[in-house]
C-alpha cells in the first residue's frame, strides 16, 4: 500500500489502529499493540520518505483498526488460524496494587545506607 492511501485510511478509522506482534517465532503466542493515530502517522512519515507515492509493504483494514505487515507475517511463520488464536478470548487483564506497595522490598536489608537523624541535617546540601 502507498504511504499517502495508507495514511488517509488511518485519519478515516474509528477508534485507534493497532497491530498483532508475535514476538517469539514459531509459536501463536502474541499481544496487541494499540496505537495512537498522530505519532503513527509521524513516524510512517520518517520511516518512508519520499512523499505519498512511496511502496510501504504494509496493509491496513479501516473497519478494524488493523495495521499489518506481510513480511512480518511470512517471517513469523503462522497460519492464519494460529494468528486468530492467538488473540481468541483475551480481555485486558487489570492488576490491583499490592496491599503493601509502599514497602517493596519487604524485610530485605538495605545495605550500604544510613538513615539521616536529626542531627545530620545541618550536613545536608540544599
Amino acid at each position: 500500500m502507498k504511504l499517502g492511501e495508507l495514511r488517509g485510511l488511518i485519519r478515516k478509522t474509528k477508534g485507534s489502529p493497532y497491530v498483532n506482534v508475535y514476538p517469539f517465532p514459531g509459536t501463536d503466542k502474541g499481544f496487541r499493540l494499540v496505537l495512537q493515530k498522530t505519532p503513527l502517522l509521524e513516524e510512517l512519515e520518517r520511516v518512508y520518505p519520499g512523499g505519498k507515492a512511496v511502496e510501504t509493504g504494509l496493509e491496513f483494514n479501516v473497519e478494524t483498526g488493523m495495521l499489518k505487515s506481510t513480511a512480518y507475517d511470512e517471517q513469523m511463520g503462522l497460519t492464519s488460524e494460529q494468528k486468530a488464536a492467538a488473540f481468541e478470548g483475551t480481555t485486558v487483564a487489570t492488576q490491583s496494587p499490592a496491599a503493601d506497595d509502599d514497602d517493596l522490598l519487604g524485610d530485605v536489608p538495605v545495605r550500604g545506607v544510613s538513615p539521616v537523624t536529626k542531627d545530620d541535617d545541618d550536613d545536608l546540601l540544599v
